[in-house]
């Protein structure tokens, strides 16, 4: 088994060499933690992976964007801080 932080690292060495800022690294990373936290609590309330969190997930999206997430992705332009930052924004919410 691979340890985790190697993974971590190896994220942040792909990013750089893809020419994404350290700020936007940062706000990536932070932004699949917050994922993470969200997803787990769905998991403690009872939520299944599949529909139910694709359900809540464009809830979240139409939130800040009047799109589903699927809509939101056909903007190639928008970046994906954008939908991390709504994440960070939504799960801060509801603690």
């Amino acid at each position: 088994m691979q340890d985790p932080e190697l993974s971590i690292e190896q994220a942040m060495t792909d990013y750089r060499r893809l020419g994404y800022s350290e700020n936007w690294i940062n706000q990536r990373l932070k932004s699949i933690e917050i994922r993470k936290d969200l997803t787990d609590e769905w998991k403690r309330r009872g939520l299944q992976e599949g529909v139910q969190f694709a359900s809540l997930t464009d809830i979240i999206y139409q939130s800040w964007s009047d799109k589903t997430a699927k809509e939101y992705k056909q903007f190639p332009h928008l970046s994906n801080q954008a939908a991390g930052l709504s994440f960070i924004f939504s799960f801060q919410s509801w603690k």
